[in-house]
């Protein structure tokens, strides 16, 4: 989790450099709908060799070798036509992806010595989409980030009685966040190829337990393959075109084109669910309750790029899954630690659009938390968002649904959030 915040924050700072300032309040544009009249596709295969690390003495215990490998095969749409989104033009026309994945951990060992037998993960086989953009283009050779996100369905999930030791990946079904950075050569008019340093993980989010989660960094080789050819006035378009923003003064950065700027008020409700650790620690089973609990957000926020929102946010959730941590405290004889379903905390928060798609990341600080011993010991003060959202084109690009990922020391899963949200102003 920490390395997924840590790509989406240098995507964002990447992104900061699309584009110029931003014209005064405008209304919502016209060419927001405009039609794309034609775009680049192309298809990559892909093969990556990774080494999966551990996170605390706790995974060494299971983990006893490290070697992963991943195939891809992926089928990628690039903007071309003259009249394209303002979007892609500010971000230099990235391309938008969606692939099928294979990840082989079918050769990292996974066992306790007192287990008579091997636990695996197995391959897990991964649908996700997502895009890469150039930031550097000069003639034949290019260098620019890949991001990615999808689904996985594990092989092997943690069995308590066929696959014991197997905590790393703990359900069938697991989210999984890719990113990485490449660098590219064009071989000809149709064929280049890519070496590039990618980062893979996995886990469940904490919507099951076990929960720790597959982490993995290593080298990719890719081959590229255009499909087809775009028209001459579309090539000149796309040549003249820079990675991240025109840059030449005479561009806007897309704010005449914007939905909305200045500033707004975000308004957010949503559904937080969670299993708990302390179930599973006591009774090291597949079958672990899911708790639901009513969360909800304000913040206001300025947009101040057609790519850019930034704010402060006030976080309040009603957890009442926190009574069951209270008797656990109980079983375990853990006195002195105080229980309240009330949590509050403070955000800094920033947005990045594209579409009708944005990504929001946020830190934030704890001022209301009294979760028990586990919330005392294990939790920080300090708290991360990482979230997708999006916008139908009904709305305006006032509405919207997505889901936020809530984590402590930019590592440890602490709940999903599922959100539907509303910007006023």
């Amino acid at each position: 989790m920490r390395c997924v915040l840590l790509i989406l924050l240098s995507f964002s700072a990447l992104l900061s450099r699309a584009g110029t300032e931003i014209a005064d309040t405008c209304l919502y544009p016209k060419a927001d709908s405009a039609k794309t009249t034609a775009g680049l596709w192309s298809l990559q295969v892909s093969g990556n060799v990774s080494h999966m690390f551990h996170a605390g003495p706790y995974n060494k215990q299971i983990l006893h070798s490290y070697g992963t490998s991943f195939y891809d095969a992926r089928l990628k749409w690039q903007s071309l036509g003259l009249d394209s989104q303002p979007y892609d033009k500010a971000l230099g026309r990235p391309s938008l992806q969606v692939g099928l994945l294979c990840a082989d951990y079918s050769r990292v060992q996974v066992y306790r010595e007192q287990t008579p037998y091997r636990s695996r993960i197995g391959r897990i086989w991964t649908l996700f989409g997502g895009l890469q953009l150039d930031f550097l283009r000069r003639r034949r050779f290019s260098m620019g980030v890949d991001l990615q996100h999808g689904v996985g369905y594990c092989e092997h999930p943690f069995d308590e009685n066929t696959n014991t030791d197997n905590e790393v990946i703990g359900s069938p079904l697991s989210i999984y966040v890719g990113g990485g950075l490449y660098a590219k050569y064009r071989l000809s008019s149709q064929l280049s190829l890519s070496l590039g340093a990618d980062f893979k993980h996995f886990s469940n989010g904490t919507l099951d337990r076990p929960n720790i989660g597959a982490n993995t960094l290593g080298a990719t080789l890719a081959l590229h393959c255009q499909l087809n050819r775009p028209s001459a006035a579309e090539s000149a378009s796309a040549a003249t075109s820079r990675p991240t923003g025109s840059g030449n003064g005479h561009d806007d950065g897309g704010a005449s084109t914007m939905p909305f700027s200045g500033f707004y008020v975000e308004v957010v409700a949503g559904l937080g669910m969670k299993a708990l650790n302390d179930h599973f620690a006591r009774y090291h089973t597949k079958d672990n309750p899911l708790y639901g609990f009513f969360t909800t957000m304000v913040a206001p926020m300025y947009r101040w790029h057609l790519l850019h929102a930034t704010g402060v946010g006030i976080d309040y959730s009603y957890a009442d899954y926190v009574y069951k941590l209270r008797d656990y405290d109980e079983m375990n004889h853990l006195d002195g630690y105080d229980h309240s379903p009330h949590i509050m905390g403070v955000t800094l928060r920033h947005e990045v659009f594209y579409r009708h798609f944005s990504v929001n990341v946020g830190v934030g600080a704890y001022v209301k938390k009294q979760t028990g011993h586990t919330g005392k010991t294990n939790d920080s003060r300090i708290y991360q968002n990482v979230g997708l959202r999006y916008t139908p084109p009904f709305a305006r690009h006032r509405l919207f649904v997505g889901y936020n990922v809530k984590a402590h020391y930019f590592s440890r899963v602490d709940c999903v959030q599922l959100l539907v949200g509303c910007r006023i102003g």
